[in-house]
């Protein structure tokens, strides 16, 4: 009883002394280059040669008043925070009354990336908030209702940002619906009576609707979180990862984290960077995809091309030297097909369900099926198996709850 007895005190007395000082995490050079990649910057660097009006605030406070709206629609009821809430990191909330056939990703830092929507069917962000506005299960409205709304609204401000309106546009009269795009032959048929002049004035006006709206989310990006503090700490040159005695992220966080950026996680060869995006495109083959999904870039670029709001359009204001994305673009390639653009990871415990159409709930069953990447018979796949122990699918999930902007006090165990 004695030997027992002492035993016991000496577990004691090491608990009390080892145990409640926090750990420090070596990490190698390599591994803190990789961290400070993660890390979001004090300032972003965006252009785009397409956009003239990108950064300038008239724009951005014409594309705030557009974004809130509703009468940017077909019945006055969606506007473009219906579905990209503010309150939700501009993501849909998952009890939100509106239903999609797909996931709403946030516009939090998207100005940051090169192309747009799903599969990469647009290659700028102005072209991007076009498309909306005209799908009829969104917006469903046409170019004439848009651009009379904007300029019976708006004068003065679109004015102030883009100039004069054109006298031939003022001296007529436009049909209340008309676009090329229709889903409604009369429409269609009104916008081919207005010839081509009229046309071309009324698509420079909804071009400049999705430069100012382009110019206002081009002021939405990330806050720090717990996990941007943290790095800040350990790559200090102190490199002491704890504030007052605290750590910044538990142990399983910070396993986590080494599991996120090691070649046994994978993680970081798609999610990388600030946004933990590479805003690349990749096939992971998720069960029951969305329609646009199916092929994905494969023919994502070809609409892209195609797209008359495009980089070498006539209502980009780039040189066509500027449009190498465009220019130099990979076609009717197989690793094209099924993929899909890479999401941010910013703030992704708060924007369930999940991957593109939420045929996932909960992260535990992204995770789950990643670790397993069970690829049909017959389909590109860009996914190997994980096959992680469910410890350390555990540390992946806590250590992506420190992405979150609202968590950044004490972590959890």
């Amino acid at each position: 009883m004695v030997i027992i007895s002492s035993a016991i005190t000496v577990l004691l007395i090491y608990f009390i002394t080892y145990k409640s000082a926090p750990i420090i995490t070596i990490w190698t050079q390599e591994e803190l280059a990789i961290l400070r990649s993660l890390r979001l910057p004090s300032k972003w660097q965006i252009s785009d040669p397409s956009n003239n009006y990108l950064l300038k605030p008239q724009a951005a406070l014409l594309g705030k008043l557009l974004f809130s709206d509703t009468q940017l629609s077909r019945y006055q009821q969606i506007a473009c925070a219906s579905c990209h809430q503010p309150e939700h990191y501009f993501t849909l909330a998952a009890n939100s009354d509106i239903s999609l056939d797909k996931q709403v990703p946030t516009l939090l830092g998207v100005a940051s990336f090169n192309w747009f929507m799903l599969d990469g069917s647009a290659d700028s962000l102005w072209a991007q908030a076009l498309k909306p506005l005209e799908n009829h299960i969104e917006h469903a409205g046409t170019r004439t209702q848009y651009v009379q709304y904007v300029l019976n609204r708006y004068p003065q401000l679109y004015q102030t940002v883009f100039g004069s309106l054109p006298a031939l546009l003022m001296n007529t009269i436009l049909p209340e619906q008309a676009s090329p795009t229709s889903q409604y032959e009369e429409e269609q048929k009104n916008w081919q009576w207005l010839g081509i002049q009229i046309q071309t004035e009324i698509n420079r006006i909804y071009a400049n609707i999705g430069k100012s709206l382009a110019a206002y989310q081009a002021t939405l990006w990330p806050s720090d979180t717990r996990f941007d503090r943290y790095i800040d700490q350990v790559t200090a040159p102190s490199r002491s990862p704890d504030i007052g005695g605290k750590p910044l992220l538990s142990e399983n966080e910070i396993a986590g984290l080494k599991l996120f950026i090691s070649e046994q996680g994978q993680c970081i060869r798609c999610h990388n960077g600030a946004l933990f995006s590479n805003g690349d495109f990749h096939a992971t083959t998720v069960p029951m995809p969305h329609l646009s999904a199916q092929k994905g870039r494969f023919t994502g670029v070809e609409h892209a091309l195609k797209d008359p709001f495009n980089c070498l359009g006539y209502y980009s204001d780039s040189e066509s030297a500027q449009c190498k994305e465009l220019i130099f673009i990979k076609r009717a390639s197989n690793e094209l097909k099924g993929a899909i653009k890479v999401p941010s990871l910013r703030n992704i415990a708060d924007t369930a369900p999940y991957m593109h159409a939420g045929q996932f709930s909960t992260l535990t069953e992204v995770l789950h099926y990643y670790n397993r990447a069970a690829t049909p018979f017959g389909t590109h796949s860009d996914l190997a198996p994980l096959k992680l122990l469910p410890y350390q699918l555990n540390q992946l999930e806590v250590f992506l709850l420190t992405l979150s902007e609202e968590n950044i006090d004490e972590p959890t165990r």
